[in-house]
């Protein structure tokens, strides 16, 4: 005899403390790493409705005993582990060059209504580690809302991808089936968003072609109309300019040119990360930083972020030997 709601309850209810601490943890894991419940309950065999539920607290409509999802949620956990948040993404430090304070105010400004926005700049200034950044910082801002806050999505653009794969892409960035065609995935990708302000951050758009940008101007003009961010090369403004995509240019609200990291706000991270230093070990790390920008002129050159992070990277990992042998 199938046990009733009351009851199914009343059993729940025993495991009350266990199914709140899983599902602060739960909450955590899927903050810290960015993954959607969706994602997580088909990693544990479970589906998106159950784990859904369990995080609401209403996992009593549907079973009398959660005893074995709450094992399923930490063994998953247990074998996946990530650093705490404090080590993680939602709390690396991010230096507020012009870079940054540019990619968030599109970035933010997107959030806000339905808009399209493109920034470009050459490799090196540091584009998808701020996006990264911004998305994970949301995810923990908007996590006490319990799945109706904004959300936003990092999305990677491969070289000659086509535009369904680029659905695809899109449809497991936010946790959604990707099966089928263009239109189901599209069906779903408006039911499962149909509550929400999303933004999608497209990385690397230089290599969307019309029919790939066409493809996801739907989602823009069309439920869940969903806010738009292209991030990507030099490339990325002539592409916006082409005759073939004037329809774009009536919905892009602005396009602007990523300044790069200059020398003070260069000096400013030398000296957050590594402290005061000599003044001819600084310049001598900032020149090997330097990377030439061919689009501009043969003379032109601009302090990558990726170069000089990876130099102080270098001289930290030299320093930890240093400091072990002694």
């Amino acid at each position: 005899m199938a046990l009733s709601f009351e009851r199914r309850r009343e059993l729940l209810a025993m495991h009350l403390p266990e199914d709140a601490s899983v599902r602060e943890e739960l909450n955590d894991y899927l903050a810290r790493t960015g993954l959607h419940y969706a994602d997580f309950a088909h990693r544990i065999n479970y589906s998106k409705i159950s784990v859904s539920m369990f995080l609401s607290g209403r996992y009593e409509s549907i079973a009398a005993n959660s005893k074995n999802l709450r094992a399923s949620i930490r063994a998953f956990i247990d074998a996946n582990p990530v650093g705490t948040r404090e080590n993680g993404a939602a709390a690396e430090k991010l230096y507020r060059t012009e870079n940054v304070k540019l990619l968030e105010k599109y970035f933010n400004l997107a959030l806000s209504k339905p808009l399209a926005y493109f920034v470009y700049g050459p490799p090196g200034t540091q584009k998808s580690h701020i996006l990264k950044k911004l998305i994970a910082d949301l995810v923990v801002r908007e996590l006490p809302k319990n799945g109706t806050g904004k959300c936003a999505f990092y999305i990677y653009c491969r070289a000659g991808i086509h535009p369904t794969d680029l659905l695809k892409r899109v449809a497991e960035a936010t946790g959604i089936p990707g099966l089928g065609n263009a239109d189901r995935i599209l069906r779903n990708m408006r039911f499962e968003l149909r509550n929400r302000r999303a933004l999608l951050a497209f990385d690397e758009a230089q290599h969307l072609n019309n029919d790939c940008l066409e493809i996801v101007r739907e989602l823009l003009d069309e439920p869940p109309h969903c806010s738009l961010l292209f991030a990507g090369s030099h490339n990325l403004q002539r592409i916006f300019q082409q005759m073939e995509l004037e329809q774009w240019r009536s919905r892009i609200q602005e396009g602007k040119a990523l300044p790069g990291i200059s020398e003070d706000e260069a000096r400013e991270i030398v000296r957050g990360e590594l402290g005061e230093q000599p003044a001819k070990k600084v310049a001598a790390l900032l020149a090997q930083a330097k990377a030439k920008d061919f689009r501009q002129g043969n003379d032109f050159s601009y302090i990558s972020a990726r170069r000089l992070f990876w130099g102080l990277r270098d001289i930290k990992a030299a320093l930890a030997e240093k400091e072990g042998a002694a």
